[in-house]
C-alpha cells in the first residue's frame, strides 16, 4: 500500500533529479506507507500541519440504491456514456435515470467534502495525507506545506531524518523534492491523494 498524488492538471514534464518520487511522471508523485509517516512527521516538524478531525463523507450508496446498482450508475457517471471506455452491455439491467441522479447528488456532495479547504490557523489538515480517499490539496494548501518545508528544511534535514534512518543529505533531497512538487501543484490546480 502507498499514496499516490496526481496533480488535477499534469505539467508537461518532471524532472527526475527535481522530483525524486515522481517516477519521471508528469503530475505524479508517490509515497509507501513508510515514506508518508515520515513526510507527516517532517511536516509536523516544520508546523505545517493539524490534526482536527476529518470531515464525514456522504454515506454509500445513496438511500434507496441498491449497493450493486449504485457502483454501476457511479461508473457511468464518472466514465459517462459518451467516454470510448464505458461499456454498458456488462449486465442486462443498466442503473435507470433515477439511480444515476441519486448517483450524482452523491458524488456532488463527496466531491465537496473532498476539495473544502482543511486549513486552520494556517496549517493544512493532515487527514488528506493519510488516507486515500481522493482528497484535493488545494493550491493554497499546497502552498503552505512547500513554505514551511522550505523554511525548516534544514532544521528537520539534520534534526528529524537521521533519528529515521534516513541521512541529512536524503533528507533535505526528500523534503525539497516534496516542496517542490507542492510549488508546481499549486500552479496547476493542487494535486488529489490516492
Amino acid at each position: 500500500m502507498g499514496f499516490d498524488l496526481q496533480m488535477v492538471r499534469a505539467p508537461a514534464s518532471a524532472d527526475i533529479q527535481e522530483l525524486p518520487n515522481s517516477g519521471g511522471v508528469p503530475g505524479y508523485y508517490r509515497f509507501n506507507t513508510w515514506g508518508m509517516k515520515l513526510t507527516l512527521g517532517a511536516l509536523e516538524w516544520a508546523d505545517a500541519i493539524h490534526y482536527a478531525q476529518a470531515p464525514t463523507f456522504p454515506p454509500f450508496p445513496p438511500a434507496g440504491v441498491d449497493v450493486d446498482r449504485a457502483y454501476a450508475a457511479l461508473e457511468r457517471v464518472n466514465v459517462g456514456p459518451d467516454d470510448e471506455t464505458y461499456d454498458d452491455t456488462e449486465g442486462d439491467d443498466p442503473p435507470t435515470d433515477a439511480e444515476i441522479a441519486a448517483v450524482r447528488i452523491y458524488k456532488a456532495a463527496r466531491d465537496a467534502v473532498a476539495e473544502a479547504s482543511s486549513i486552520i490557523d494556517g496549517q493544512v489538515g493532515a487527514y488528506k495525507l493519510v488516507t486515500n480517499d481522493a482528497w484535493l490539496v488545494t493550491p493554497e494548501e499546497c502552498r503552505i506545506l512547500a513554505a514551511r518545508l522550505r523554511e525548516h528544511v534544514e532544521l528537520i534535514a539534520r534534526d528529524f531524518f537521521p533519528d529515521a534512518g534516513v541521512s541529512v543529505e536524503d533528507g533535505r533531497t526528500w523534503l525539497l523534492g516534496f516542496a517542490r512538487y507542492n510549488e508546481l501543484a499549486a500552479e496547476h490546480g493542487g494535486y488529489r491523494v490516492y
